[in-house]
């Protein structure tokens, strides 16, 4: 299957300025200065790397070409019609919960019993930590809305330190709340260029491949911000 077409790197240009404009709107900016170095012998870059690649050929076979391209490189929704599965469910069982495992998570789906939530069940939440974790996952290109969930479940927890996680896949978001506080943004990293770069490997022919250390490189940076040990340093 030929998953992306000849304007991709036109599309490339305009979702990465959209996702600019998303995080100016929000007040947020990333800056990457620290070089990891280390990422060529990071086991959990490579493990992150390894994860996107699965999806990446499980993507493929089940998501017509057309809209493949048009949901990783516009801002268009991933379709459940399209895939047969609900868009939410497709994104969890073949990449967050691969990730989740990459970043030295213990992943737990659809967990109960969160003081404050009045019975509403998160997507997810992380046992090996004790820190109050509440992940809430949408379809790619709706981060908006799990960012906005995410913040909501905070907001009603009465579990401190807690940690929301939000993601569509493509993007992940971390707000904080601790003892008598709102929750506070902390931090964002995109995937959505790893996850392309990989794609247009697999796919397109004659094209200069993307550097497997660069390509670690991007994922250490993820997992210094979203991996288990610096969820854990909230407690500190």
């Amino acid at each position: 299957m030929v998953l992306f077409t000849h304007v991709e790197s036109v599309r490339c240009q305009t979702s990465d300025a959209n996702l600019y404009t998303y995080n100016k709107k929000q007040g947020k900016e990333m800056t990457e200065k620290s070089d990891f170095g280390s990422s060529r012998n990071d086991p959990r870059a490579y493990d992150v790397v390894s994860a996107i690649e699965a999806f990446v050929d499980n993507f493929a076979r089940r998501v017509p070409s057309e809209h493949a391209t048009d949901v990783l490189y516009d801002s268009t929704p991933l379709d459940g019609r399209k895939i047969k599965q609900a868009p939410e469910r497709f994104i969890e069982e073949h990449l967050i919960r691969d990730v989740a495992n990459a970043l030295g998570y213990d992943y737990r789906p659809q967990p109960k019993g969160f003081e404050g939530l009045d019975g509403r069940i998160p997507d997810f939440t992380i046992t090996n930590t004790e820190v109050t974790v509440i992940g809430e996952i949408k379809r790619p290109n709706h981060i908006s809305d799990a960012e906005s969930e995410s913040v909501e479940y905070l907001d009603r927890s009465t579990e401190y330190p807690s940690v929301g996680i939000a993601t569509d896949g493509w993007t992940w978001i971390m707000y904080v709340a601790k003892q008598s506080e709102e929750p506070t943004y902390h931090n964002h990293v995109p995937l959505r260029s790893v996850i392309r770069d990989i794609a247009r490997d697999r796919t397109v022919r004659h094209e200069p491949k993307q550097s497997p250390h660069k390509l670690r490189k991007k994922c250490a940076k993820f997992d210094a911000q979203f991996g288990i040990g610096s969820i854990q340093a909230f407690t500190e």
